[in-house]
């Protein structure tokens, strides 16, 4: 049954790629290049703007159409495993380092040194995102990190002080409850809490914890550093009523006096803060004018800020490779960057864009003035992408930190046993993952080598190659305390 229904999706796809391409009006006399992304008005500006540049820069004519049919995970493998994949394409989370190993990704690290896209074009935190084993497979479209934005209104609202730019979660929890209380006298229809969520990652990287171990051979959620998170969680939740649960979520989700989405219920103020990125202005925009404000989640210890990019790859059997490959050397254009400032799809790729007054007060948005400088500091200053093991795929790594994560708010699970069922189940598919795979457990044995030294090390209190360690949160954790050789000066 299961063979079928694979069999069935991988038909249903080539299909509707062939029938995509090949319908009247597809056809053209300059090569035609498919970008597999969502069909909105920005992409449609940024295809403009493409189609702009290689007319300034004299270079050949190239069409650019958006394919938004096959966005979805599985029709991309499908179709790129079958040989009919879109020229170029968006990756996102885990699809950025399943698609690589899969082979279907074009390898562009030495065409990026040859048209100026490499990493050393966009902000280095960014790097994990598209270099895979040291090399490179895509350029990031934008850069993003995610802050708590403010409705200035809806503290103002209840007289209770905003919170500031750096702050604890003693302070957070302190101001939570001061919030809440005053959001919901008694007799209140409609719960209104302090925020949408928290960051667990970036809590428990507050206090030293990544997903991984150094070289990303051992899941460390089992640590009680993740345990003091997850009561936080759950007090918060449960006890407190600062964070909705997720039947609550569900239920806001279904209210019919307005769209159910997180940005619904932040204008509204049921929501005094929201968690996202700085994106968030797209969907905020339209909705009217709010006084806003961002600031850093509240922590303990290392202040860090998640930090990611929508990666733009390249099709490695795509019949347009020069001229797909071009597209990412567009990214590091003025023409792409000053677009992604003007309509504040999250920051720019290349850093200096963001420097700019149109991004840093944009006139005719004078009540977000302030925010955009506040998430340029912290790509800057704090910024780190998701730890990431080559033996784990991101998506179990959601699933099961979401899944234990909500049985333990639902009571059904202490936080101790959550941490502790984690940690299992990860290293537990890290096992099943070498064991079927010779070239895995080569790599896995070569680390796990790598991993003994840098226990050693640190035991002895010596520092540590940056070489090393793969984790990009243990890098940055590592510099920050001075953990590292010295690297050799020229």
């Amino acid at each position: 049954m299961k063979r079928s229904f694979l069999i069935s999706v991988a038909l249903l796809s080539l299909a509707s790629a062939l029938l995509y391409w090949t319908v009247p009006g597809k056809r053209t006399d300059i090569p035609v290049i498919y970008w597999v992304t969502q069909d909105d008005e920005n992409k449609r500006a940024t295809v403009a703007a493409f189609h702009q540049w290689l007319a300034d820069e004299h270079l050949p004519a190239v069409e650019l159409r958006i394919d938004n049919t096959n966005q979805e995970p599985t029709k991309k493998l499908v179709q790129g495993l079958s040989g009919v994949g879109s020229d170029i394409m968006d990756l996102y989370g885990y699809e950025a380092d399943l698609f690589p190993a899969t082979g279907m990704i074009q390898d562009v690290t030495e065409d990026a040194k040859r048209l100026g896209f490499s990493p050393a074009a966009t902000y280095p935190a960014l790097a994990p995102d598209f270099i895979i084993n040291g090399r490179q497979y895509g350029f990031p479209r934008n850069a993003g990190v995610s802050l708590n934005w403010i409705n200035r209104g809806t503290f103002a609202k209840y007289h209770v002080p905003e919170p500031p730019m750096r702050w604890t979660m003693d302070e957070f929890e302190a101001l939570g409850k001061k919030f809440v209380a005053a959001a919901n006298p008694p007799g209140t229809r409609e719960r209104i809490y302090f925020t949408n969520l928290v960051p667990r990652e970036q809590l428990r990287r507050g206090l030293g914890l990544a997903n991984y171990n150094e070289t990303g051979t051992r899941c460390t959620l089992d640590d009680p550093r993740n345990v003091q998170i997850l009561e936080r969680v759950r007090r918060w939740t449960v006890e407190d009523h600062l964070i909705p649960s997720r039947e609550e979520g569900e239920a806001m989700a279904a209210d019919i006096s307005g769209d159910g989405s997180m940005f619904s219920h932040f204008t509204s103020g049921r929501f005094a803060m929201i968690y996202v990125g700085q994106w968030a202005l797209i969907i905020l925009r339209p909705r009217g004018t709010f006084q806003l404000r961002a600031v850093e989640p509240a922590m303990d210890g290392f202040v860090n800020t998640d930090m990611g990019g929508g990666a733009v790859s390249v099709y490695a059997h795509s019949k347009h490779l020069e001229e797909s490959i071009r597209f990412l050397q567009f990214l590091t254009s003025p023409h792409f960057n000053n677009l992604i400032a003007r309509i504040a799809d999250g920051l720019p790729p290349v850093p200096k864009y963001a420097e700019t007054e149109e991004f840093l007060r944009p006139p005719a948005h004078p009540n977000e003035w302030g925010t955009a400088a506040v998430f340029g500091q912290a790509a800057r200053d704090t910024g780190i992408t998701m730890s990431k093991s080559p033996f784990v795929l991101q998506s179990i790594l959601y699933r099961v930190e979401k899944e234990l994560t909500e049985t333990m708010v639902s009571g059904r699970m202490t936080a101790a046993e959550a941490a502790k069922a984690m940690g299992d189940r990860l290293n537990a598919e890290i096992q099943l993952r070498i064991d079927h795979d010779p070239a895995l457990r080569k790599l896995y044995d070569q680390r796990v080598a790598i991993q003994r030294q840098i226990d050693a090390r640190r035991a002895a209190g010596k520092p540590v190659p940056a070489a090393w360690i793969n984790d990009p949160f243990h890098l940055a954790y590592y510099r920050a305390h001075g953990w590292l050789e010295k690297e050799a000066t020229p």
